[in-house]
């Protein structure tokens, strides 16, 4: 039975969700990016077989997402990761399609660009829209690391979605995603999905130097500094958006959607409660995690 769309994904041993977690949560850590062709994902994972293992959930090895960003009319928090800025953040809601289950997620940028990420359960109804709650949480993630409130004027900016297979090396503490179908639609209807024959790969770690990374550098790909879903998103959607650094990527690897398939790829799932999601505690030295049986990264 094929658990994924990579046959050498399918041929790697297999890890609970529980035991990933304890060996790579990494919520505090360095990622990098890159965009490979499909046969090499597969070349990819043939060299990780002797020190990464797959997610399985179910008999599963390959689940679906779906993200809505917030951002401000403006653009402003798109602006902030163009130009780079030290105290940035981004806000979204995901949801893990194949259970329903939804949460809030703020990714803050850390010290030596380091990616810190906070977040709590939301309903599912509440998905596409920033509730009070999810405001309040954001605020309070702000204010702790940056002294800051949000963003006047937040809304919903953009919808991701796309299917997402997780590696990892428990004995280096690594985790590895491998994005592909991935597509996305702005408010009024534009746009994008991925070419089929590519995947986003990110590796992460807590010092940014993978065990994947090399293989990847050995193998010819190179990290991207402009790879951010929904930095790329809005690029493709959005002409007036400042997106000229984006532009080769976009080119290269982008195509645009039908409104109607882009439309079928990003429908919701049935809702779940927000009590079988899990709940972290920003407030703690330590982030503590009680974890439900869904993929995340």
């Amino acid at each position: 039975m094929r658990r994924s769309p990579c046959p050498a994904v399918d041929s790697l041993a297999s890890v609970g969700l529980a035991e990933l977690d304890a060996c790579a949560a990494l919520q505090d850590r360095v990622d990098r990016k890159y965009v490979i062709g499909a046969a090499e994902l597969d070349v990819l994972a043939e060299h990780l077989r002797a020190t990464h293992v797959a997610l399985e959930i179910d008999g599963r090895r390959a689940f679906s997402y779906r993200s809505t960003y917030f951002d401000t009319p403006e653009l402003r928090i798109f602006r902030d990761h163009v130009q780079r800025r030290r105290r940035r953040y981004k806000c979204r809601t995901r949801e893990y399609v194949d259970s329903g289950l939804c949460v809030f997620e703020v990714k803050l940028k850390g010290s030596r660009g380091r990616t810190v990420k906070h977040r709590t359960p939301v309903e599912h109804a509440l998905h596409d829209g920033l509730s009070e709650y999810a405001l309040a949480f954001l605020r309070d993630c702000l204010g702790r690391s940056y002294g800051r409130d949000p963003d006047a004027r937040l809304q919903p900016m953009l919808t991701v979605a796309y299917t997402r297979m997780t590696l990892a090396a428990p004995a280096a503490g690594e985790r590895l995603t491998c994005d592909f179908g991935l597509c996305f639609s702005a408010p009024d209807g534009t746009s994008g999905r991925l070419a089929d024959d590519r995947v986003i790969v990110e590796s992460k770690s807590a010092g940014g130097t993978a065990l994947a990374d090399r293989v990847l550098r050995s193998l010819g790909a190179r990290p991207l500094g402009t790879c951010s879903k929904y930095c790329l998103g809005i690029g493709f959607t959005n002409p007036a958006a400042r997106s000229n650094e984006m532009r080769p990527l976009l080119r290269r690897h982008f195509r645009a959607a039908p409104l109607a398939a882009a439309a079928l790829a990003l429908a919701g799932a049935a809702p779940a409660t927000a009590a079988d999601v899990p709940r972290l505690d920003i407030r703690a030295a330590k982030v503590s995690v009680t974890t439900p049986r869904y993929p995340h990264g």
